[in-house]
């Protein structure tokens, strides 16, 4: 490579072609460089930005309105990166920024932004909501969903303590999205072809699932005990269960996959009839991986064979890794790898 071109005109040269957007700032907020992708984003091609505070001075996205901590003041104060923030530019597009804080002798330098573009993402997704909301009985039904947060976190298996690290202030509402697209997923290999499956009663089912539930109001940092802070899952799987029934007088078995939706297998009483067991079982696996996927970007795999789903997942919390086995008939989990 020293043959062929010098370490600044390689730099340069990889600067210049990245899609990727690239702003370099020091530890006062200053823009210290932003790489032409960035440029072109953010429509600075002919603007003097550098030296400038990004907050006070250069004003390149939208802020939301209750925006009481900014996200890089916060990663200059904890030195923790933050993942995943979006922020829609005066250009009208939608950034997906990465912030990561420069230290050097344990010493802040500055912040190190990256992100990209994804404004057609993100209208893909609004037409997919869209499409989703006109299934929904009602728009209190949307709201309570957009309006349930859920909370990114990382758990400490010694502590048992989590650490929260990022709010979805929809959250219901993207875990019940998620969830439909596994079904869907599922459905494609033939799922509802089982015996004692029902797709039209699991969509119901994951609609309604959760409106019962009821969230603690946390913020990103907070260090807590989850089984004190937050409620018992069996409780709002109880309120679930009956706001499906009093309010939208859904099908008894919707009503009972609802209200246990959150009991271990040992744990369904006598009465609980064998012919919903498959599908309660299906229920737990799907609302679990969904779960992974919304609260902690997890990765998940399927095949259907029979009655047996094959399950693969890659998730934060390593417990939860590796591939494993359900037997819908039976019960039967086996752990593969």
């Amino acid at each position: 490579m020293k043959n062929l071109v010098s370490q600044e005109k390689f730099l340069e040269y990889i600067l210049s072609s990245m899609d990727e957007t690239l702003i370099l700032i020091d530890q006062e907020l200053k823009i210290q460089y932003i790489n032409p992708s960035g440029e072109r984003l953010f429509g600075l091609e002919e603007v003097d930005y550098e030296g400038k505070h990004i907050y006070n001075e250069a004003n390149f996205v939208h802020l939301p309105i209750d925006y009481n901590n900014k996200v890089l003041e916060e990663v200059l104060k904890t030195g923790e990166a933050r993942k995943n923030v979006l922020r829609k530019t005066f250009t009208n597009r939608i950034l997906s920024m990465n912030a990561v804080p420069l230290v050097e002798e344990g010493v802040k330098k500055g912040v190190l932004v990256t992100g990209k573009d994804v404004t057609d993402i993100v209208d893909i997704q609004n037409e997919i909501d869209m499409a989703f909301a006109l299934t929904l009985p009602n728009t209190r039904v949307e709201y309570k969903l957009k309006n349930t947060v859920e909370y990114n976190d990382i758990y400490d298996p010694e502590t048992k303590m989590i650490t929260i690290t990022g709010i979805i202030p929809d959250g219901g509402y993207r875990h019940v999205v998620n969830c439909l697209k596994l079904l869907s997923n599922l459905y494609q290999q033939g799922i509802a072809k089982i015996i004692g499956i029902d797709k039209d009663q699991l969509v119901q089912a994951f609609i309604f699932h959760d409106l019962g539930k009821s969230q603690p109001i946390l913020s990103i940092g907070d260090v807590v005990d989850p089984k004190k802070v937050f409620e018992d899952s069996k409780l709002h799987a109880y309120r679930g269960a009956e706001i499906a029934k009093q309010f939208y007088s859904v099908h008894q078995d919707i009503v009972d996959i609802i209200y246990y939706h959150h009991h271990g297998e040992h744990e369904l009483p006598d009465t609980f009839p064998w012919r919903l067991r498959p599908m309660h079982r299906l229920f737990q696996v799907v609302d679990g991986l969904s779960a992974s996927i919304t609260r902690g970007g997890g990765k998940v795999d399927f095949t259907v064979q029979d009655c047996t789903l094959t399950i693969t997942e890659i998730n934060h919390r390593p417990q939860y890794n590796g591939t494993w086995q359900i037997d819908l008939f039976t019960g039967k989990r086996t752990k593969l790898k």
